[in-house]
């Protein structure tokens, strides 16, 4: 049998401002490198990245939802979108308790 909890569905934890800075700013400054020097590795790994940030987003999105974090499951998958796995981790966190 499966036991279940009942969760505050604005649960959200906001993850530090740094990694705002860190991800985003890292992901931009990618684009910046890719879209200047024209080189494919760099528009490769730069795409790569803005997928991979997608990708994480729709999960944290789902896993919200599924945790009972109904209201909140927009916010963690803008959260997510921008800083990727330090919100992935926050979440985790938030769900285990």
């Amino acid at each position: 049998m499966i036991q279940t909890t009942a969760q505050d569905p604005t649960t959200f934890v906001a993850v530090a401002p740094h990694w705002y800075v860190i991800s985003t700013g890292g992901l931009v400054m990618n684009g910046v490198v890719a879209a200047v020097t024209k080189k494919r590795s760099a528009r490769v790994i730069f795409w790569g990245a803005v997928a991979l940030h997608v990708g994480e987003a729709v999960y944290a999105y789902r896993s919200a939802q599924r945790a009972g974090f109904t209201e909140s499951a927009p916010r963690w998958a803008l959260q997510t979108l921008a800083v990727g796995f330090p919100s992935l981790l926050a979440l985790r966190a938030a769900k285990q308790g």
